[in-house]
């Protein structure tokens, strides 16, 4: 039977069945327990909401791009088998091999309720910025992602929940096995060489690797835009209706999702509101400086919080990815884990010191950044032997390179777009010279930055010091540095200019002021 949910971002949400069966399940209800937006929680306090939420999110955005797709592919074969011109009826055939049944449709729902089932605690703390401290502190680590972990997942899930495996059997009668590798697909984005080209547009709904633009991002963007009390221009809904499938010109076998022309200018807001996301919540300085210690502390307390795998084998976290039965019970609780835990030996206490100290405010201290620049090579990791070399340990500082981009690196995604003409109904095209609508739209679509912080207030002084000169080494300018030049200049600005009067002998002079008061005749 179908439910209904009340979301307050999309409002009403009617669920299949099927997708019940899956939220009722211990591995997806642990997303209740994992923050979307990590250590912003800690910058903006109504950003509060999990991954599982957005998960249902994506899942109710999915099932409305591929109803819209379906009736307007629909309604374009109609159209287009009615006219006389042959080349028309002729793209009305292939057009129908592109057709979504209800099954696939329902696919498409799963992957996008599913597409985040592999995140771990924090979000993207976890399979980010811990796997690679542990990759720092032992080579041998495998790096991994919440996409692989999904897949696995999903897996898992079905075998541990025995009606749930049932109602898949029951749904997918003949081909379910099948069914489950397309879900996987669609949640990569990955597109199966083996797939009829006419299907390929369904691979971009949940994950679009062409640009950027799908439901999982129209999702968080609506979403963290709430959480966080910002404002959001870019209209989804009416992108989703100006949609439709259509064969691309460079590739005239392969369906892609196209878009009507005059939306390039909504899709330039989507795009900056991605970037301001990044700037003012995901990658706030203090956010990351959260971060920072949340993944030292998980670092520390890895060898000693150990999980029972089921064969009654110890897993640490750094392993947790390859034991689903493992990786389920790690949420955002594991740090009360940490916390509670009795008799800690000398890593345990630092990790246990960290914790309280993020809660008491006590943070790693932002001591410089860069200036920004198009793309850091390997500016950062230079850095860090440097400062090293001045007798400054791991243990003094962390550097960290952030980027800002519209989401295809240096690249401009809008490129990758391809767009349809009110007039043309059988050609779509992509912006490849990238027409702009507006002078005011950007040049450049990615800056890197570097960023030093201090984990140790006793040699926050030297760090700055021994940064600054790091910074000019390796050819980056100091953000700092730039801002004490400018007030300096501003401030000397005023000494410099002394009035001058002519004095008796024609010769200029500073003005002096007398401190009587001139009596008035």
């Amino acid at each position: 039977m179908s439910k209904i949910l009340n979301d307050p971002i999309h409002g009403t949400i009617t669920l299949h069945p099927l997708l019940i069966k899956i939220i009722d399940t211990p591995q997806f209800q642990r997303l209740r327990n994992i923050k979307q937006l990590g250590g912003c929680y800690f910058v903006y306090p109504s950003a509060s909401h999990n991954r599982f939420e957005h998960s249902i999110g994506t899942c109710f955005l999915a099932s409305k791009l591929a109803c819209q797709l379906q009736k307007r592919l629909d309604q374009d074969i109609e159209m287009l088998r009615e006219d006389e011109d042959i080349q028309k009826k002729t793209y009305a055939m292939k057009l129908n091999k592109a057709k979504m049944t209800e099954d696939d449709k329902l696919c498409i729902e799963i992957a996008g309720l599913c597409h985040d089932i592999g995140h771990g605690p924090y979000s993207h703390l976890f399979d980010r910025l811990f796997n690679k401290a542990m990759k720092e502190k032992d080579k041998s680590t495998k790096e991994w992602t919440h996409e692989y972990v999904s897949r696995m997942m999903i897996d898992y899930m079905i075998k541990e929940n025995k009606d749930l495996a049932e109602a898949f059997a029951k749904q997918f009668p003949t081909d379910w096995i099948d069914r489950k590798k397309f879900i996987k697909d669609l949640i990569d984005g990955k597109k199966n060489k083996k797939e009829d080209t006419a299907r390929y547009y369904m691979y971009e709904i949940v994950a679009n690797k062409r640009n950027e633009i799908d439901v999982d991002k129209m999702d968080y963007f609506a979403r963290d835009c709430h959480g966080l009390g910002m404002k959001s221009n870019f209209d989804h809904l009416r992108f989703i209706s100006q949609c439709r499938v259509m064969f691309s010109s460079d590739f005239p076998e392969e369906t892609t999702i196209a878009v009507r022309d005059k939306e390039e200018y909504n899709l330039y807001e989507l795009f900056h509101t991605r970037i301001g996301l990044f700037r003012r919540a995901y990658y706030h300085k203090v956010t990351k400086a959260v971060e920072l210690m949340f993944t030292d502390a998980l670092v520390k307390a890895n060898d000693h919080l150990l999980f029972k795998n089921k064969k009654g084998k110890n897993i640490k976290m750094s392993k947790a990815w390859k034991h689903p039965e493992v990786y389920e019970k790690l949420t955002d609780n594991v740090f009360d884990a940490i916390l509670i835990e009795k008799d800690p030996d000398e890593d345990m206490q630092k990790a246990q010191e960290l914790i309280k100290n993020v809660y008491k405010r006590k943070l790693y201290k932002l001591v410089d950044d860069t200036s920004p620049v198009e793309k850091i090579k390997e500016e950062d990791n230079r850095i860090k032997q440097l400062l090293l070399q001045t007798g400054l340990t791991k243990d003094d500082f962390a550097v960290q390179k952030v980027t800002y981009s519209y989401g295809k690196g240096t690249e401009n995604p809008i490129t990758s777009v391809y767009f349809y003409t009110k007039d043309n109904d059988t050609d779509c095209f992509p912006r490849t010279k990238s027409k702009k609508t507006s002078l005011c739209l950007p040049e450049k679509f990615q800056e890197e930055v570097l960023r030093v912080y201090s984990k140790n207030y006793d040699n926050i002084d030297v760090l700055r010091k021994e940064t600054t000169k790091c910074f000019k080494k390796v050819g980056l300018d100091s953000m700092k540095i730039s801002e004490i030049e400018l007030k300096n200049q501003g401030s000397a600005a005023p000494e410099t200019v002394t009035k001058h009067k002519l004095n008796a002998e024609g010769k200029s002079g500073p003005i002096t002021r007398s401190t009587k008061r001139q009596r008035k005749d």
